[in-house]
């Protein structure tokens, strides 16, 4: 009988940390943020941001950005093939409210985005990555009532097991979004990450860590 074995070629990776933050941390930094000034978003008076800042900016950030080195390493490693240092750039709150949605975006000049989770997200507003449009796809696709989704032919995936204190990591490039809000109040902080430096055979590029 034939022998049949599937590879599973360049799979993108997403990296869940669950219990990143504890109890009292989550809370600490929920309070904080709560009592920040916050902006409004371009596009719907339903999401509020705080500025985009450098950890090294605000005490809470700071200790977040020493919490995460481990995990950036780790899912750094799995981008590149190295244990490199890692540090984050800018840091920011967004803040959901009932009826809000984040349109689709990615997160340039970055490797590494990071969304750690302030509260609980209904199940309507539940990070949602799309695949790439126009890239490593056929023109014509297969969906309707009768046809199953795969890993390999899936056009979105939802990250549905994100808690309160989770962190999740994803290469800065990967197209995401939040669905309109039918719960509570949603907060998070995102985040972006640099290597100290890349390396490719004769010539190696260094990012800057202030």
């Amino acid at each position: 009988m034939a022998q049949i074995h599937i590879h599973n070629l360049f799979p993108v990776p997403v990296m869940r940390v669950e219990g990143f933050l504890s109890r009292r941390a989550t809370d600490d930094v929920l309070a904080a943020i709560r009592r920040s000034p916050q902006l409004k978003n371009a596009q719907t008076d339903l999401l509020a941001h705080t500025e985009v800042i450098r950890p090294q900016q605000n005490p809470h950030y700071q200790q977040l950005d020493e919490l995460a080195q481990e995990s950036l390493r780790d899912f750094g490693f799995l981008l590149f093939g190295e244990n490199l240092n890692w540090h984050i750039k800018e840091m920011w709150m967004n803040r959901l409210s009932h009826g809000g949605h984040q349109v689709m975006h990615s997160h340039a000049n970055s490797f590494i985005s990071g969304v750690i989770y302030l509260t609980d997200s209904d199940e309507s507003a539940r990070t949602v990555f799309h695949n790439s449009m126009g890239s490593r796809q056929f023109v014509f696709s297969n969906q309707h009532a009768q046809s199953t989704t795969t890993p390999y032919n899936g056009e979105r995936w939802v990250a549905s097991d994100m808690r309160r204190g989770d962190l999740m990591l994803f290469p800065s490039y990967m197209l995401h979004a939040v669905p309109r809000n039918e719960g509570g109040e949603r907060i998070t902080i995102a985040f972006n990450a640099l290597p100290e430096r890349l390396r490719s055979w004769d010539y190696e590029v260094r990012f800057a860590g202030q």
